[in-house]
């Protein structure tokens, strides 16, 4: 009995490991999403668990049977007895067998989850980094900070130039003319020192005035959005290279050796399936064999157990830049909303201004909905992660 439910077991548990296995190559990467694999998880853990229950089930009855026998025949010391008795010792070794290849195939299910896991959050990390990269926010800052790049400046500026009075015949030294404080005080200055009529000082300085007004103001808030930017792209680079880290350690255990951006180049998920499973049937075999787990076999799911709990560690580290990030972005967009003249000057503000808001409310909602990761939060994942499924 013990050698035929052994065989039967191994064999049901390794082909539901292959096929579980074999998913995580069959479906391309832009059809999953991290909802859906923890659906796809509860329901490949509740299916394997339904298994092992109905396996268990059966021995449990047999069980029972047995130790009716065992109490009407104990004492008397006959052949039935003695058979019953050796019934039982063989189906507690098939017990303690099915729960260990149950344990197994938890083990297993699970890494290959992490794998997805580590897998689609490196695309939500590269998706970061190609949008910031795409980003104009330092270009439209450096044009925005800077009074000299307005053309209705440059052109007020000019005319300045050729109407101002020789008395006070000063000009502004090159490196200073990117200072927007000293930029707007030489340039209100030299309209008030020159030799224009006091209309036309009024109308020049009516003409730079929204522009004077949006540089100085907002600079330094400016330059909170352009160093803020920078250091949220620095940042997700870390975590870029910490997600290859995390898949370097993390497929140790099964002697996969390949690197992260080389295995997504060359999509060889296949090849660290096989190691996987490789794994899987060294283990089974092992058990099969010698019916119990040996101290390095142990050792090797302890590997995979530690290298799953690394894991749900990114998650988390992963969760709190995504909201670092939002709550960034959204007091870039309370920064650039709060420019009190906007309204009478959205005519002088170039066309940098509006983009850049766009931009910003763009990146909120790229953060909220294409990387934020609601259902990973709480203990949802843990419980599917460590427990035994919903």
């Amino acid at each position: 009995m013990k050698n035929l439910l052994s065989i039967k077991t191994t064999s049901l548990a390794l082909a539901l490991c292959f096929y579980f296995l074999n998913n995580i190559t069959s479906c391309p990467v832009d059809s999953f999403s991290f909802d859906n694999i923890l659906i796809d998880f509860n329901v490949e853990i509740n299916h394997e668990k339904s298994i092992f229950l109905s396996k268990r089930h059966i021995l449990n009855i047999e069980l029972e049977a047995i130790n009716v026998t065992l109490i009407n025949t104990a004492g008397k010391k006959n052949r039935k007895f003695q058979n019953a008795l050796i019934q039982k010792i063989e189906l507690m070794e098939d017990i303690n067998l099915l729960e260990t290849q149950w344990d197994i195939t938890l083990i297993g299910v699970r890494y290959r989850k992490g794998i997805e896991l580590i897998r689609l959050m490196y695309e939500k990390i590269l998706g970061l980094d190609h949008h910031f990269t795409g980003l104009h926010t330092y270009q439209h800052i450096s044009v925005l900070s800077n009074p000299h790049s307005y053309p209705t400046f440059q052109k007020t500026k000019e005319l300045l130039e050729k109407n101002k009075n020789e008395k006070y015949n000063m000009g502004l030294p090159s490196l200073l003319q990117s200072n927007p404080f000293i930029s707007a005080t030489y340039t209100m200055v030299s309209v008030l020192l020159g030799e224009n009529s006091s209309k036309e000082k009024e109308k020049e300085m009516e003409d730079i005035a929204c522009i004077l007004d949006f540089t100085v103001r907002m600079n330094a808030d400016l330059n909170v959005i352009k160093n803020e930017t920078e250091y949220l792209k620095i940042s997700n680079q870390a975590l870029k290279k910490d997600c290859e880290r995390l898949f370097q350690e993390y497929t140790k255990p099964v002697n996969y050796l390949v690197q992260l951006a080389e295995t997504r180049t060359n999509d060889d998920w296949e090849s660290l399936s096989d190691k996987l499973a490789d794994l899987m049937v060294e283990m089974e075999e092992e058990i099969k064999t010698s019916g119990n787990i040996s101290v390095h076999t142990s050792r090797k799911l302890v590997n995979l157990e530690f290298a799953t709990q690394r894991v749900i560690d990114f998650i988390t580290k992963y969760s709190n830049f995504i909201g670092q990030g939002t709550q960034y972005y959204q007091k870039f967009d309370n920064i650039v909303s709060s420019y009190q003249g906007e309204s009478l000057c959205h005519q002088q503000l170039p066309r940098q201004f509006s983009e850049m808001r766009e931009d910003i409310k763009s990146t909120i909602e790229k953060f909220e909905n294409t990387y934020d990761l609601p259902e990973l939060q709480g203990s949802r994942l843990k419980n599917l992660m460590f427990g035994v499924g919903e």
